[in-house]
């Protein structure tokens, strides 16, 4: 008997705290649904780079897709759905959203950083991000990038991630223009002296320098190792041959065949 009514005790007890935690629930549920957003915080973490968004950008996007938190019960606000609307925006990489019982509602929202910008053959432009993903140009904002240019015939498909296509696809040309300016910026030289890749009509890749005024010529690039052995070549051509000569002596430098370098002397040098 004793024990039945320790087992009787020990359940009123649960029962207790179960229908303690549910009136708890739903007096929280009953407050919060009486508190009304007053603050829109936005955060926007840009990694480190170029101002490429701001608080106005991310307002303007939501008020676009009649999204307005302003004095709206907080318990109305779908925090995923404007997540959703946020990843969205071409600028935006991701977006994180909640609401917090101070009536605020935090926004957090990291930015696209472009790196390289593609200008096509019908003169288009677009840009690939650090991750190799079309983005357009943000016409509000400008951004100092390195250029590849010449004949790209390809449209951009913005949100498309140029790092997952294959060597045999039609839109490769672009993940093989994002793997050489990977290659570049990976060394400080290089980062420095290259502004601009150039693809040639028989989808050769020259390089043009910032300083010197010659043309580097890649030729076909089969793979990142292909194009770390000639960048080595012109690595030594420059500390060796050009060293304590002037940069304008030669108009051209050219890496297409395997283990030469030849350089051409620009007219009026001896």
């Amino acid at each position: 008997m004793k024990r039945v009514l320790v087992i009787l005790a020990l359940f009123l007890v649960v029962a207790v705290s179960v229908a303690a935690f549910v009136l708890a629930v739903r007096h929280a549920e009953h407050a919060l649904s009486q508190k009304a957003c007053t603050t829109v915080r936005i955060d926007i973490d840009r990694g480190g780079n170029i101002v490429y968004m701001q608080e106005r950008d991310i307002k303007n996007w939501m008020s676009l897709h009649g999204i307005t938190p302003q004095n709206t019960p907080l318990m109305q606000i779908n925090a995923s759905h404007i997540e959703t609307v946020l990843r969205q925006n071409p600028y935006v990489r991701d977006a994180q959203v909640y609401t917090t019982p101070d009536e605020v509602l935090h926004i957090a929202v990291e930015q696209r950083n472009p790196v390289l910008k593609i200008i096509n053959t019908r003169q288009q432009t677009f840009q690939l991000d650090e991750n190799g993903v079309e983005m357009p140009v943000n016409p509000d904002y400008k951004a100092r990038l390195r250029v590849a240019s010449g004949h790209i015939p390809l449209s951009p498909r913005y949100g498309s991630d140029v790092t997952q296509l294959s060597d045999t696809s039609g839109r490769a040309l672009l993940k093989k223009l994002f793997d050489i300016h990977a290659y570049l910026s990976e060394d400080p030289l290089w980062d420095a002296l290259f502004e601009q890749i150039y693809v040639n009509r028989n989808q050769e890749i020259d390089l043009v320098p910032k300083v010197g005024g010659q043309i580097v010529e890649l030729g076909k690039i089969e793979d990142i190792n292909d194009l770390a052995q000639k960048m080595f070549r012109l690595r030594l051509f420059y500390e060796h041959a050009m060293k304590g000569q002037d940069w304008q002596r030669y108009s051209v430098l050219d890496l297409r065949y395997r283990n030469q370098l030849v350089a051409t002397r620009r007219a009026g040098y001896n």
